[in-house]
């Protein structure tokens, strides 16, 4: 109901229904050994997003503009990462292609206000979380996932500082690495595959976390906050 009203008054209710169906058919359909096909479906409902904000905000002046297009080159960049991902060999590559879509929202969201004690719980969290993984299953990506790590906690951090609808979209973006670094160097997650291969705790908190981080592009006011929930 609150999304619905939020959509309404924005006035992209139409523009996103092909997001909504990309979603619904990637769990419907979900394909389960690596292909083309299964990156496309992977990859169906963030293009979506990213064509939503081309198409309605980042052509916008000024800092409207400015924050969209940081949104949209964060959108295309997991977009590439998700077809990275659907090959296991291609797991750095798609690290690197979603640590950059970090460093693109992490522009986009800012480094006002500070919220230092809020950052200080983010790296503390991150620290503990690459902790648990297991070292041999750790060791060839070392440096990548601690990177990669770092990154996922500083656009957590920045996402969450400032009001709107990217603050959610943000924790539930990191949530969703979270498990899915857990059940690829910790150990195995028992709601890591569904029948259809599709992660189903991982890819919907994701897709609702990039649905909301494009939102907050959607309804930037562009003085420099976005609009008020």
């Amino acid at each position: 109901m609150i999304v619905g009203d939020l959509l309404k008054r924005i006035g992209v209710s139409g523009q996103l229904v092909p997001f909504f169906k990309a979603v619904c058919i990637y769990f419907l359909m979900g394909v389960a050994n690596p292909s083309p096909a299964a990156a496309a479906l992977k990859c169906a409902p963030v293009l979506c997003l990213l064509l939503c904000v081309m198409l309605k905000a980042a052509s916008a002046p000024g800092e409207r503009g400015r924050y969209a297009r940081c949104v949209c080159a964060g959108l295309g960049l997991s977009a590439l990462g998700d077809a990275a991902l659907v090959w296991p060999q291609l797991l750095a590559a798609g690290m690197t292609l979603f640590g950059c879509a970090h460093v693109a929202y992490i522009m986009a969201f800012g480094l006002r206000p500070r919220k230092s004690l809020l950052a200080l719980a983010s790296a503390f969290v991150a620290a503990l979380y690459v902790r648990s993984f297991r070292a041999g299953a750790l060791a060839p990506l070392t440096p990548v996932v601690h990177t990669y790590a770092a990154l996922l906690a500083a656009m957590a951090w920045r996402g969450a500082a400032r009001p709107g609808p990217q603050r959610a979209g943000a924790l539930l973006f990191a949530f969703s690495d979270a498990v899915l670094g857990y059940s690829l160097f910790g150990g195995p997650s028992p709601y890591r595959q569904t029948e259809y291969g599709s992660q189903v705790v991982v890819m919907s908190t994701y897709y609702l976390g990039q649905f909301l981080i494009a939102l907050s592009a959607l309804q930037h006011r562009g003085d420099g906050e976005p609009l008020q929930q």
